[in-house]
């Protein structure tokens, strides 16, 4: 079976920072593709390089070295206005969700179709259409200090969303969220991956999140990829001493919930 074309190809990226006198490689020669309509996972520990890395696709981090190739065109030189239309075409949420506390969550959307060159007349009926989307129809005037935290996170899934991109990037999306929230916004991203087509790149140390909705997954240490594959064979038959302890910290996740329901309920673990 023939497989979709990529629509992200990173070839041969460096990343590199200056510390005083010393020079950082964050990111160490990674190429990787993401094809057009999946999920891709990319995980590892703190520190691994994976939002510099992410970061390169949406070029809020210039490569040191390599190439960015979106649906088949090389952006990594992009300036000025081709820049800024790049960017409406990538989506990005964050964990701290990055939303204006002084504007109600209507608000926070229509800035985004502002900055887009959405006219006027065309913003009401797109932020209605956006808040439904996210179960959020009742909350356009509310301010985000009035939501919690899924909301939030639902309000930057909308706002990220505005102006249809292709691509949605997602930066640790989940992890200031409890299981049961970030369960929701999962299943949120899972149908916008589906149902409107967007490709869907999500970066996390969770394992919990990888198993629910990555296609392909591939695992960073100290800046470099050290193995990838779909995401079941990847778990599976882990290759490298990141992916096992990955995998050892989210089963002693599980174990530690597992003893506390016990402790409540009064049964055993």
């Amino acid at each position: 079976m023939e497989q979709p074309a990529p629509i992200i190809e990173l070839r041969d990226i460096c990343v590199r920072f200056q510390d005083g006198k010393r020079t950082v490689d964050a990111v160490k020669h990674v190429s990787l593709n993401v094809r057009k309509g999946e999920i891709f996972g990319i995980v590892g520990f703190s520190g691994a390089g994976k939002s510099t890395l992410v970061r390169t696709i949406n070029l809020l981090e210039r490569p040191s070295e390599g190439r960015v190739i979106i649906s088949g065109r090389d952006v990594t030189d992009l300036r000025g206005k081709q820049l800024r239309e790049l960017r409406r075409d990538i989506g990005m949420i964050f964990q701290g969700f990055n939303l204006i506390g002084n504007a109600t969550v209507a608000r926070n959307i229509a800035f985004a179709l502002k900055a887009a060159g959405v006219p006027k007349q065309a913003r009401e009926p797109r932020i209605r259409e956006l808040l439904a989307l996210v179960g959020l129809e009742d909350k356009a005037d509310v301010y985000p200090s009035q939501l919690s935290g899924g909301q939030k996170q639902r309000v930057s899934i909308a706002r990220a969303l505005a102006n249809n991109p292709q691509i949605l990037l997602c930066d640790e999306a989940t992890s200031a969220l409890d299981l049961e929230t970030t369960e929701g916004i999962l299943s949120l991203l899972r149908r916008v991956n589906r149902e409107l087509g967007v490709t869907v790149v999500f970066i996390t140390h969770q394992l919990e999140v990888a198993q629910r909705i990555f296609d392909r997954v591939a695992v960073m240490e100290s800046g470099r990829i050290v193995e990838h594959g779909p995401t079941f064979d990847v778990f599976r038959n882990p290759q490298e001493t990141v992916t096992r302890g990955l995998i050892e910290q989210f089963l002693l996740s599980y174990r530690n919930v597992g003893a506390l329901l016990s402790e409540e309920t009064g049964e055993a673990a």
